[in-house]
C-alpha cells in the first residue's frame, strides 16, 4: 500500500516538473525585441511562470507540504489562459515569427494544457489525500467555513468558476464550437436576425489565433453547404485579428450582449460570415436574370445550375405565412413594414407586384431588336441634324462630364443638350457619335451576360435619344422649359425610364454576374482554382456577398461602345480559399420555435 502511494507520489512530481520545464521554455519563447505591443508577452509569461515554480517547486514539492495545493491548483488551471494571451500578445505586434518558431510555441502550449487538466484531476480533494499521505505536512480537507469567511470564499470560487468556464468557453470556440448570432438578412429564409446558431469547427482546420498552426482541414464542402467565412473585404493581418479574439473573449463574459468587432470606423464589421456554397473548384460561372449557369473543362456550353434555383430567394412576398412578418425588410418593396407589421399585407402586394415589373422589363430586354434599334437610332440623328439652326456653328460646346445613366436623366440634361444642338455643329457630332457608337458591334458574338448589358446601354442611349429629340422639336416649335416638363411624349418616355434606372441602379449587380473566372486575354475560359469557392447568400436581393466589392465604382455598362452608357456598380466576383472557411452552422438554438439542426431548403 505505502509502495503504490510512493509511486502516485513520483507520478504527481514528474507532472509538475513536465509543467514548470514546459511553462519556463514556453515563456522564453514569448521573447519580443520589437518595439510594440508584442513586448508585453515576456514579463507576463515569466512573471506568472515565476510565481508557478515558487509555490510549485520550493514550497510543495521541496518541503512535502501539501498545505498550498490549492494554491498551485488555481495556479496550474489559470497557466493555459494567461499563456494564450501571451502567444497572442507576442504575435500581436508589427513582425511576426518564423513558422518553426509557432510550431514549437504551438507544442509547448499544448504539453502546458494537457498537464494542466491532468494536475487538476491529481489533485482533485480525494486523490490528493492519497498522493501526499506520506508527506512532510500531507493534504488535509478543507474545515467547513462559517460567517463572512463563508460568503467572501463563496463569491471568490464563483468568480474563478466563471473565469474559468469563460477561459474554456474560448478554447472551445476557437477550436471546437463557436456560437454566432446572425447580424443581417442575406441568408432568409433560412436565417432571420438574431438567430443565434452552434457553428462546428473541427473538420474545418481550426487554428491558433495568428499562425497557420493547427488542424488539418478535413471536411467535404459541396454546392449547396452553408459555411462560416471570413470576410474578404476587410483586411486580415495581425492587428485585425487580435481585435477579434478580445472581441471574442468579451462577446463571451458579456453573455454574447457586447460585440467589440469593429471596423476602423467604429461600424460593426460582418465577420464571419454566413453563406452558402454556390460554385466549386473546376466551374465558371455566369449569372442572367436570377439563373446560375456553371460550364467545366468538359463542356464549353453554360448549364444552369439546377440546385442554386432551390436556396435562391428572390420573391420574398411567397415566402411561408409563418416567416413573413419576421422579415425587416423587403428590397423590391417602395415601404416596408411598420414596428407592429400592421402593412405587411400592403408590403407583401408591392413586392410581389415590383417582382413582376421586374420579370416584364427582363423580357421587354430580352426581345429588345438591336436591328430596329440601329435604324431609330440613325433617324433620331438626322431628325435634330434637320431641325437644328447651327449645322455650321463650330465652338461653345463640351462634351457631357458624365454618361452615368442616371446623369443622362436627372434634372433634365436632355434639355440643356437639345438646346446645345439648335446652335452647335460639335454637340450634333457628339450626340450622332453617342448615339451610334455601338451600332458596329450589334452583331457581335457575346456571353450572356455581357450581350444582357450591351442591351441595356442601347435601352438607355435610345430613351436618351427619344428626349433630346423630342426637346428639339418643340424647341424649335417655340416651347419653353415648362412646355418640356409637361409634354406628354417627353413624360411617357420618363416612365420606361424610370423601370430603366430601377433596374440598372438598384437590381442589375444583384440579380446578374459576369462570367466568372473571367476569361484570359486570348479568350480562353478559366476556373475555381483548387480548394476554393463562390459563395452567396439566399436573400440575393439583400446580400453583399462574392459578387461584389465592397466600395462602389463607375463602371461601363458594355465593352463593346467606346461611348459606353456607365453606372455606379459594386460587382466584383472572386471566390476564397477554403482556409478562409471556420466553420459550419449546424443547430439553431434560438430562437425557441425555430430551434433545431440547418438543414437545406
Amino acid at each position: 500500500m505505502a509502495n503504490d502511494i510512493n509511486k502516485k507520489s513520483k507520478r504527481f512530481s514528474i507532472y509538475i516538473y513536465i509543467e514548470l520545464i514546459s511553462s519556463i521554455l514556453f515563456s522564453l519563447f514569448t521573447f519580443s525585441y520589437h518595439p510594440d505591443i508584442s513586448l508585453i508577452a515576456l514579463p507576463v509569461a515569466i512573471g506568472f511562470t515565476a510565481i508557478t515554480v515558487y509555490f510549485c517547486f520550493f514550497r510543495v514539492l521541496l518541503k512535502k507540504d501539501a498545505t498550498r495545493i490549492p494554491v498551485i491548483l488555481r495556479l496550474t488551471q489559470y497557466i493555459p489562459f494567461v499563456f494564450l494571451f501571451c502567444f497572442v500578445i507576442r504575435r500581436a505586434g508589427k513582425y511576426g515569427v518564423p513558422y518553426w518558431y509557432d510550431v514549437v510555441t504551438v507544442l509547448l502550449w499544448c504539453i502546458v494544457f494537457i498537464f494542466s487538466l491532468v494536475l487538476s484531476h491529481c489533485m482533485n480533494e480525494k486523490r490528493i489525500l492519497k498522493i501526499t499521505e506520506d508527506w512532510n505536512i500531507p493534504y488535509t480537507k478543507k474545515k467547513k467555513l462559517t460567517g463572512a469567511k463563508w460568503f467572501l470564499f463563496e463569491i471568490v470560487d464563483w468568480i474563478d468558476a466563471l473565469a474559468q468556464a469563460v477561459f474554456m468557453v474560448l478554447l472551445v470556440q476557437i477550436f471546437l464550437l463557436q456560437l454566432y448570432v446572425i447580424p443581417s438578412e442575406s441568408m432568409v429564409p433560412t436565417f432571420l436576425v438574431k438567430d443565434r446558431v452552434v457553428v462546428t469547427k473541427l473538420d474545418c482546420g481550426p487554428k491558433f489565433p495568428l499562425t497557420d498552426i493547427g488542424l488539418n482541414d478535413f471536411a467535404k464542402y459541396k454546392r449547396g453547404n452553408i459555411v462560416v467565412v471570413r470576410n474578404p473585404h476587410y483586411k486580415i493581418d495581425r492587428k485585425s485579428e487580435i481585435k477579434t479574439v478580445t472581441s471574442q473573449l468579451v462577446y463571451m463574459l458579456t453573455f454574447m450582449a457586447v460585440n467589440l468587432n469593429t471596423d476602423e470606423y467604429g461600424n460593426m464589421k460582418y465577420d464571419p460570415l454566413v453563406k452558402r456554397i454556390c460554385g466549386v473548384p473546376g466551374e465558371q460561372l455566369v449569372m442572367q436574370d436570377g439563373v446560375l449557369y456553371r460550364r467545366t473543362k468538359d463542356t464549353d456550353v453554360f448549364e444552369p445550375v439546377q440546385e442554386d434555383a432551390k436556396f435562391a430567394c428572390w420573391d420574398l412576398s411567397t415566402l411561408n405565412s409563418s416567416i413573413l412578418p419576421k422579415v425587416e425588410t423587403f428590397p423590391l418593396a417602395g415601404v416596408q413594414p411598420n414596428k407592429s407589421g400592421s402593412n405587411l399585407s400592403t408590403v407583401v402586394k408591392a413586392a410581389s407586384a415590383n417582382y413582376q415589373t421586374m420579370l416584364d422589363f427582363e423580357e421587354k430586354r430580352r426581345n429588345y431588336d438591336l436591328e430596329s434599334a440601329a435604324f431609330r437610332a440613325k433617324e433620331l440623328v438626322r431628325t435634330v441634324k434637320n431641325l437644328s439652326y447651327g449645322q455650321n456653328n463650330k465652338g461653345n460646346f463640351t462634351a457631357p462630364d458624365s454618361i452615368n445613366e442616371l446623369d443622362l436623366f436627372m434634372n433634365q440634361p436632355y434639355a440643356e443638350m437639345a438646346n446645345k444642338i439648335m446652335s452647335s455643329a460639335d454637340a450634333i457630332s457628339w450626340f450622332e457619335n453617342f448615339m451610334t457608337s455601338w451600332i458596329s458591334s450589334k452583331d457581335k458574338n457575346r456571353d450572356i451576360y455581357s450581350e444582357s448589358n450591351f442591351r441595356l446601354n442601347v435601352m438607355t442611349k435610345m430613351y436618351y435619344g427619344e428626349l433630346v429629340a423630342r426637346c428639339v422639336h418643340l424647341y424649335r416649335s417655340g416651347s419653353t422649359s415648362d412646355d418640356i416638363s409637361n409634354d406628354y411624349a417627353i413624360n411617357d418616355i420618363l416612365e420606361e425610364v424610370q423601370i430603366l434606372d430601377w433596374y440598372i441602379r438598384g437590381l442589375l449587380d444583384s440579380r446578374n454576374m459576369p462570367v466568372f473566372p473571367a476569361n484570359n486575354q486570348a479568350g480562353e475560359a478559366q476556373y475555381i482554382p483548387k480548394d476554393c469557392y463562390f459563395m452567396m447568400g439566399d436573400n440575393r436581393f439583400n446580400s453583399l456577398d462574392f459578387r461584389h466589392s465592397a466600395e462602389e465604382f463607375e463602371a461601363a455598362l458594355t465593352a463593346d461602345d467606346p461611348l459606353s452608357v456607365t453606372y455606379t456598380s459594386q460587382m466584383e466576383p472572386h471566390y476564397v480559399n477554403k482556409r478562409l472557411i471556420i466553420g459550419k452552422p449546424s443547430y439553431r438554438f434560438l430562437p425557441a420555435n425555430r430551434r433545431g439542426t440547418i438543414q437545406p431548403r
